[in-house]
């Protein structure tokens, strides 16, 4: 793999931001990581499909309901 690819590119930036940190203690960070990585993904395939929800929920492999939900948490 490349030195950009994503688990190279996330270890970087979990590296960043605990250094970050400055001795402060860290907390949520799965669910930080995961909300982030989630709507850029979800943002990306919609782009792609031009706002199709249902193909989006399709390559996604999730429920057209739960994508719709995801999306407004998002703000997408």
């Amino acid at each position: 793999m490349s030195s950009t690819d994503l688990p190279t590119c996330i270890n970087a930036k979990l590296k960043r931001y605990f250094k970050q940190l400055d001795g402060e203690q860290a907390s949520g960070v799965h669910k930080m990581i995961i909300n982030n990585v989630e709507s850029i993904v979800i943002k990306f395939v919609l782009d792609f499909v031009k706002n199709n929800q249902s193909e989006a929920s399709r390559i996604l492999s999730i429920n057209r309901g739960t994508l719709k939900k995801k999306i407004q948490r998002y703000k997408l």
